[in-house]
Order: C-alpha cells, then structure tokens, then sequence
C-alpha cells in the first residue's frame, strides 16, 4: 500500500485503525492494545475503525474523531488544502503544538516502559504518528503552485447597535457596549482556532456577567466587584489558572481591570494547575478609559434589567450587547 497521509501528517496506511488494516477483530484489539501502551489512549475495541480524514465528507467516512470532530481536519477542508503542509500558513501554532511523537519518542517509550521497542510495533504505533517530520517532508516535495492560500476567518459577533435614546445617562452604557461587542473579537485567525476563539469570547462574556449578577460592592482600594471562588466556580466558565490569567490579561486590553487574590500562600490550587474552591477571590474595576465606576454600576443596572426582562435567556442578550431594555420603564 502507498503512503497515504492525513490532513494532519499521520500516516493512514501504517495506521493500524486505518480500514485497510482492520480484517478482523483481533485487529482491532491489537489496536485498542498497542494505543493504550504507546499513546495511552483508552479507546474501546469497537471505534478502532477509521476511513482516513482524506475521505470526502459527502462519502460520509467513519473516522476515529468523528467528521467533525478534529479541528484540524475541518481547517484544511475549509481551506482545500490536501494536507496541513500544502497550506500558505504551514507550520502554524496549532499544528505545532499538536500531539506528534518526534526523533527521540522511541527512546523516551522504552525508557519508560522498561524494554526495547520491537521494529514492527514502533513502524505500528509510533511512527505513523511523526506528525511533524511527515509534514515537514511533503512540504520539502511540493512546488509553489501546490500551497493553497490560508483563508482567514473572524471571531466578529454580531451585536445590536446602541439605542441613543436611553433615559439614562448615556456614557456609561456606550462604554459598556463597545466592551461587549469588542471583548474577544479577532481576524485575520486560521479556521483552526476558530471553534477555540468563539469559546474564549463566549467565556470573556460570562465573567463579565458574573460579576454584573453577582459581583459584591466593595470600596477598599477603589470601587471593585468582588466574586468568590465558590461563585466563580459555580458558573463552570474556566478552572485553569492559565487560562483564567490570559482572560484577565484581555480583559485589562479593554480597560476592565481584573485581578487574581489568594487568601492564602498555598492551597487553591491543584497538582494540575486547576483552581479550588476557596483561599482566592477575583475583583473587577473599570479603568478611566472603560469609563471607570460608573460603567461598573452600569454593568450591574443592565444584568439586573436582562434578568428581570429575559430570565433564562438573558445571557443571550448581553451576549448581543441588546441595551434595547434599558428604554423599559
């Protein structure tokens, strides 16, 4: 069998998922094995089938991720692009940091299992996954005239236009839209992280109405809303305390300037880098530029107007930066 290649750089044919492999049921338990052992993937015997990602979805294909399930595939889809090493933006961030075992994979295996690797089961279970240095090397072998440009794509909400006409002092609430229609929007991004970026703002939202429900007035060291950790928590928007810290970041680039407070020198924070309940706080002002203390008591004013107007549905609304609620009596 030739050499068939994912949209990611795998290498279908020695994939041991791959349909041409699988003959019988032993195969696929050799697979479910060998997966589990080497990738320390736990997948049952019975999805250990896979058409290849490079079968057209009108064929609707059986694929180990499902057809829309990578993230990656459906990029270089959207892109037409063969394989991720035909694309224009080739090698971008998120094939980089794509799972791919490397030059050193077989040693650091066998050092870790104990035991040497045999050929066959390294050409089986490691190899096809040298991502990288598959594309690496269809790249090396294509002419110009066989990269396809990236088609950029936008994380650009679509919001409801402010109403001029508010019975409310207007400033504050103008701040607070722009921040709402702006927070988390992006262009120019591959399709790649499209789902990812669409996520990120959706979260960026939520803490912002957390804090609009929830946030308690407070005034030492400035007008802030404090949340604790258990509301945090509550609303299942983020535990990573990577993650959580690169939303504060973006949310201090729009002039909201909230911060991380640990109670307490050790504790709130798990083996894995995941926040606990309790021993921390997060607080949020606005800065001169976002309007300051009166667009954090607008933020306040319009949660309260949504959840009264829309109950269930009132995230909806903030989402759209609809301030169209304000005008009710």
């Amino acid at each position: 069998m030739r050499d068939l290649f994912s949209k990611c750089g795998a290498n279908c044919s020695r994939c041991p998922a791959y349909r041409e492999n699988v003959r019988s049921d032993e195969d696929r338990q050799r697979c479910s094995a060998g997966w589990h052992k080497y990738l320390g993937a736990r997948l049952s015997v019975e999805r250990c089938y896979c058409d290849g990602c490079q079968t057209p979805d009108d064929e609707n294909p059986v694929l180990v991720y499902g057809k829309y399930g990578c993230k990656i595939r459906r990029c270089a889809v959207f892109n037409g692009a063969e394989t991720c090493a035909h694309c224009s933006a080739y090698p971008c961030e998120d094939v980089r940091t794509q799972f791919s075992f490397d030059s050193e994979s077989r040693d650091k295996l066998a050092a870790r299992l104990g035991i040497p690797i045999p050929e066959e089961e390294y050409l089986t279970f490691i190899e096809p996954y040298e991502l990288h240095k598959h594309l690496d090397a269809i790249l090396a072998s294509l002419a110009s005239e066989d990269i396809v440009e990236m088609a950029p794509v936008a994380v650009k909400p679509r919001v409801v236009d402010f109403p001029d006409d508010l019975p409310l002092p207007q400033e504050p609430f103008k701040a607070l839209h722009r921040l709402l229609a702006g927070v988390g929007a992006v262009e120019g991004i591959p399709h790649v992280r499209l789902a990812a970026l669409k996520e990120r703002r959706r979260h960026l939202l939520k803490m912002l109405w957390m804090f609009g429900c929830f946030g308690e007035p407070r005034e030492e060291g400035g007008s802030h809303l404090a949340i604790d950790s258990e509301t945090y928590l509550a609303q299942k928007i983020q535990s990573s305390y990577s993650k959580v810290k690169d939303y504060l970041k973006i949310l201090g680039e729009h002039g909201v300037h909230c911060e991380h407070i640990p109670l307490t020198k050790e504790g709130w924070l798990t083996p894995k880098g995941a926040l606990r309940k309790g021993g921390w706080f997060l607080k949020l002002s606005f800065g001169d530029d976002a309007s300051g203390v009166p667009a954090l008591r607008a933020l306040q004013n319009y949660t309260a107007k949504l959840n009264e107007r829309y109950g269930g549905r009132a995230f909806r609304h903030f989402s759209a930066a609809d301030m169209r609620v304000l005008k009710e009596r």
